[in-house]
Order: structure tokens, then sequence, then C-alpha cells
């Protein structure tokens, strides 16, 4: 009787890309030790839900990056003549890649598959394989064309380089063709800049269920509850003590996205708050709208626009009320922004109810724009160089008020508001105080609220410290209309109520 034969099924793993993803990488751990790569919860859903063009806003420590790069190293390995290009915030980051994550991973591979894919170069911060493929670290790439394309921690780039970000839009960016892929990932930096402007366009195209195109981002929120680690022990969760503002933010968290948070996490939640303070929504998000209100550090108005929110000072629609004058806060660009502010004081609210910028034209158009509303107009505030005699097409040697004046705005209409010797300790401080009582139409206001969320400190560069001074930026010239205001604007004293002391009743009197 002959032996029974059976057949042979051969499986090419090294075929799928998941197996391979799951099987043949190795990566530093927290600790500093060798262990196998095998993708956590985040990395196997951006990897089955990967788009051509990705964005991911993030929480600390979800392993994006190592996860993004491994891919973007394994196709240049298994695909013949594909370019990689990975884009970090630094040098010293840019380096930290390439040694821990694709360097390590590349010399720690199976020999064979080692032996198979030799290196032909082996560049300071690059690879270039036998097969002609290649991955490329640094932090500027313009000019060549890359299949994969990974930009981290994009915000921050935005935030502390912006003309590298620029470079970014317009060079890097423009390397990948139709049909190939990009990763951008980043904690968040308040709602500025490219990252914020490529998660906002792709966050609208989620909400209206549109289609995608190969040119749109698709992103992909990983909040901080969906973390496993991001718990603490029923011995250490039942030392926390939970405030009536936790127990409301955490009851409005789970409704809103139908979750159910267990004792530990929002434990572990309050006890990391502790540490991280403000930044604790930045660094550890529960919803992409709370990743973009957080800020980092050096913006002027981050606890004034914070509370500004909180209290819910940020109202749909302000009504005008017809019986009290609108008041107008400047600020008069010179080649950029001219910006106004629409206000009305209405008891003790300090009420914002339009904000209007432009550039390239003339005072002609800035008045018929308020006029345009309607409004029963009251004061016009503004700026110290509303005085200066000015040359020019439209000038010819007159000042702003002069103009204004001719244009048929009273005199007694217009206030100038003195210069500051000190404009950090005086003009923003003032600012700060007047935001306390300030409340915000927030459809008609929407570019300038956005404008004070991102009115930040200059950085110097040569000590890597902010400055107690203000960038002049486009966010710059809302802030200083609303200082104008803010100095200038003198409410009128509020009528106390008269007690009438009810008269005797007198018969006798006629």
């Amino acid at each position: 009787m002959g032996q029974a034969s059976f057949p042979i099924e051969v499986v090419d793993h090294y075929g799928d890309k998941l197996w391979r993803l799951s099987n043949l990488y190795s990566i530093v751990s927290a600790s500093g030790e060798k262990v196998k790569f095998y993708p956590n919860w985040v990395q196997q859903d951006l990897f089955t839900e990967l788009w051509y063009f990705n964005l991911v806003p993030k929480a600390r420590k979800v392993g994006i990056t190592t996860g993004i790069d491994l891919w973007i190293l394994d196709d240049s390995l298994f695909n013949s003549n594909l370019s990689g290009a990975i884009i970090a915030d630094s040098k010293d980051k840019a380096s930290e890649i390439f040694r821990t994550i694709v360097k390590f991973a590349y010399e720690n591979l199976p020999l064979g598959l080692r032996l198979a894919r030799y290196l032909e170069k082996d560049q300071t911060q690059g690879y270039v394989f036998d097969n002609g493929s290649a991955v490329t670290v640094g932090v500027s790439i313009r000019g060549l064309t890359f299949q994969n394309l990974h930009i981290s921690e994009l915000a921050r780039i935005d935030r502390y380089a912006p003309e590298k970000s620029e470079e970014i839009k317009t060079g890097a960016i423009n390397t990948v063709q139709i049909g190939q892929c990009i990763f951008v990932e980043s904690t968040t930096q308040g709602r500025e800049g490219l990252f914020y402007d490529l998660c906002e366009k792709a966050i609208q195209l989620k909400q209206e269920r549109r289609d995608l195109t190969q040119l749109d981002f698709k992103i992909h929120f990983y909040p901080w509850y969906l973390e496993a680690s991001y718990t603490l022990s029923d011995e250490d969760a039942a030392k926390v003590q939970l405030t009536e503002e936790d127990d409301k933010y955490f009851s409005e968290l789970e409704a809103d996205e139908a979750i159910e948070l267990t004792r530990g996490q929002k434990a572990w939640y309050v006890k990391k708050r502790e540490s991280q303070g403000e930044l604790m929504k930045r660094e550890f998000p529960s919803t992409l709208k709370e990743a973009f209100e957080a800020s980092g550090k050096g913006l002027i108005f981050l606890r004034e626009m914070a509370k500004v929110r909180s209290e819910g000072r940020l109202l749909d629609h302000i009504p005008v009320v017809p019986t009290i004058p609108v008041n107008t806060f400047w600020d008069l660009g010179h080649g950029d922004y001219n910006s106004i502010w629409y206000h009305q004081r209405v008891g003790p609210e300090n009420r914002l109810l339009r904000y209007y910028e432009n550039s390239g034209y003339g005072l002609p158009h800035y008045l018929n724009e308020i006029r345009s509303h309607g409004y029963v107009l009251g004061k016009f505030f503004l700026p110290h160089d509303a005085k200066h005699k000015r040359l020019g097409k439209e000038m010819t040697g007159k000042s702003v008020e002069d103009w204004l004046i001719e244009l048929g705005i009273p005199a007694h209409q217009i206030e100038v508001v003195p210069l500051l010797e000190n404009k950090w300790n005086d003009g923003v401080e003032t600012t700060r105080s007047f935001l306390a009582t300030c409340f915000f139409d927030q459809q008609n206001c929407s570019v300038g609220i956005k404008r004070l969320d991102n009115y930040k400190k200059s950085w110097n560069e040569q000590v890597g410290a902010w400055r107690n001074e203000p960038m002049h930026d486009e966010n710059s010239h809302g802030a200083d209309a609303l200082e104008t205001g803010a100095r200038g604007f003198v409410p009128a004293p509020m009528v106390a109520r008269r007690k009438h002391r009810r008269r005797a009743r007198n018969y006798r009197t006629v």
C-alpha cells in the first residue's frame, strides 16, 4: 500500500504588505530595547483606512510616526524605482527618525532579506537600494519626485518656521503626483497655518459626506481615550477626586461621542491634565474640535479666548439693538490689512457684531462697507497714525482723519487713540481686560476670532524663546484693531436707579 500524498500549499506571505509590517521589522521600544514591530490599533486602523492623501491630527505617543515611516521603508524595499521622503520639523528630529526607525529597521531585517536588497548608497540621512528605490529623511525636500511623502509635525513647522511651511506647500507636496501617497501628521498648534487649513477642508468634506478625489485629503483622528494604556488601575483611580466640572466634561464627551469612559480613564485624564495644564487638549485631544481649540505657548490671548468659549460668549448670532450706536475699532494697514471691528455696548456687555478686513482699497471702500449695514453709527476709534499726513495717489497730503471728515463723518465722532510707549504692558493688558466682557457674533466675526486666537509673541531664534512683544503678521492687525477700541472706548457711567421713598399720604393736601 503506497504512502498517502498530500498537496502542499505554498503561501507567499511576502506579497502581503500588512503581513510584512507585522512580521519583518524591529523597532526601538520606549525603554530603549530592540522589539519586534507589530502594528497597534492606531497603526492598523490607519493602514486599513488609508487614502492617497492622508491627514492625522493626533494625540501624543500613539505610534503614528513609526508606523508611517515603516510603511514607506517597506514600499521602497519591495517595489522597484519607488522613492519615499520623510520631512521632520528639525535637523535633530530628522536624524532621530532616520537612526531609530529607518536605519534600525533595515539593519535588523532577516539576513536573507537584507542580502537580497542590498544598499547601493548609504547616505547620512537616506538609503538608495539596488532595486532603484530610495528613502530620504530631511527638513527640506524640493525639486525631486516622490511616490511616498511623510511630513511630520507640520503644525509645529507652521508655528516656528512659517517660511519652511510655505516651502513644503509649494515644493514638497507638489513632488507627489496624483495616485501617489502623502501622510501629514501632527499634534495641533491652534487654528492657523497649513496643517490647520488642510484639516479644516478635510473636516468639511467629511461632514458633507463628499466622495474624495485622489487630490483630496482624508482625515484620520485618534483621540486619547482609544489608547488602551491611557487608564489608571482601580486602586489608583480611587485616589483621584473628580470635580463637578470634570463630571460635566466627561458626561458631555460621552453623550457627544456616543462612548462610555471607565473610572480609570477619567482618572488618568485628570492626573495627566495636572502635568500638561493648558496643553492637555493639544497633546491629548478628545475631539477634533477640541484639538484645534487648544493652542500652544506664545499665544497672547490664550486664556482670555478659552474663557470666552467656556463661558458661552461665542454666540451664533447677536442681534443689533437699533437704538444704540455701533462703534468701529480700526487698525490701518500700510500695504497690508485694514481691519475693523463693529462694537456695541449693551449694559455691561461689549458686543462684537462684525469683523471686516481687506487690503488694496482706499478709505471710501471701507466707509461704504460700514454704511452698508444700516447701523446707527457711533464713534470711529482710530489708531494714532490716523493723524499722520500721507502722500500718495489717494491721500495727497491728508491724514485718514481728514479724509473721513471730508467723506462725511462728523469730527466729534472720530477719536484718535494715542500711541503707547509700552505696548506689551499697557496695550495687551488693556485688551485682555476688555476681552473679559466681550461677546462675539460667531458667524460675522469668524475671521476676527481667528485673528485673536492666533495673535502671538515673536520668536527669538537665537535664544529659542518667545519675546514679550507681538509678532507682526496677518493676525496682528485684527488684534491691534481690538486694542484700539479697548483703549479708546469709555462706557457711559451706569445710572443707578433712584430709590423713591413713598410719600406718606396727606389727605389734607389739595
